[in-house]
């Protein structure tokens, strides 16, 4: 299993960096995690391949915040003549209906055609956390975050957690796994967090520190260790620093750049 970073960056983009999406293609299927700015670069030549002769798409969105679900709007020109599904935790998880939500969110008048009007998406909720896509089981749990996200786990290949504390219970879900993804905002030893303005630092709480996620990799036994949804505020000198000090914990941790290609599977 071949992991793309379509975008690495949490909040809003950088130059370098788009907001949170992940691609795989399994054989004729396209996955997908969230659905940041980073969905545009199924558009860039580099990327063609993992769209060209798909049946369907499978989007799994780890929560409703904005730099995870924009890609929505692109949708009709991303994925033109697609089947799309989009799933989503229950309503017993968020307290939201998925459908409804994302409904309300892609509608005029803050798009010209609302979601509802795409003859190939629908949106489904995962029913007991667990529902399979091209032969893979793909599990959901929920996370502590400002609003209640998931992370997702497919097979023993990947977890993607972000948008989440550094959570203990992470470990257990991760366990084994070739390739946790896992967002990394800020380092607590990092000089420049005294440089974010005060208004911000109380948002970080509901964020991860690099230091304790590479804990809970090192905990998980995981083979790998790649921190995304990083901090814009920073930049790639201070997301190299984070790696380092996070590689005093877990050795496999680090920091790749948007359109990197991650293997997640044997051999990793």
């Amino acid at each position: 299993m071949e992991v793309t970073l379509l975008g690495t960056a949490g909040w809003m983009p950088t130059r370098q960096r788009q907001t949170t999406c992940f691609a795989s293609r399994l054989d004729d299927v396209l996955l997908l995690v969230d659905a940041g700015t980073g969905l545009r670069r199924l558009l860039d030549e580099e990327h063609r391949a993992l769209t060209e002769g798909v049946r369907e798409a499978h989007l799994f969105l780890s929560h409703y915040h904005l730099d995870h679900v924009c890609g929505l709007a692109y949708l009709s020109g991303v994925l033109p003549g697609r089947r799309l599904t989009v799933h989503a935790a229950p309503r017993e998880v968020t307290g939201l209906d998925p459908a409804a939500t994302l409904a309300s969110l892609v509608r005029r008048p803050y798009h010209p055609v609302a979601l509802t009007d795409l003859p190939d998406v629908r949106v489904e909720a995962v029913e007991g956390l667990e529902t399979e896509v091209a032969g893979r089981r793909v599990r959901l749990r929920p996370q502590q975050h400002s609003d209640v996200s998931v992370a997702f786990r497919v097979e023993d290949d990947l977890v993607v957690a972000t948008d989440t504390e550094a959570d203990p219970g992470t470990a257990a879900f991760a366990a084994g796994a070739a390739v946790l993804l896992h967002e990394a905002w800020y380092w607590a030893a990092d000089p420049r967090l005294a440089a974010v303005p005060a208004g911000l630092r109380a948002g970080y709480a509901s964020h991860s520190e690099a230091v304790a996620v590479a804990g809970l990799a090192r905990e998980a036994g995981v083979g790998r260790l790649v921190f995304v949804h990083l901090n814009p505020l920073f930049d790639e000198a201070a997301y190299a620093d984070m790696a380092a000090a996070a590689r005093e914990r877990f050795a496999a941790a680090e920091v790749l750049a948007d359109g990197a290609v991650v293997t997640a599977g044997a051999g990793v």
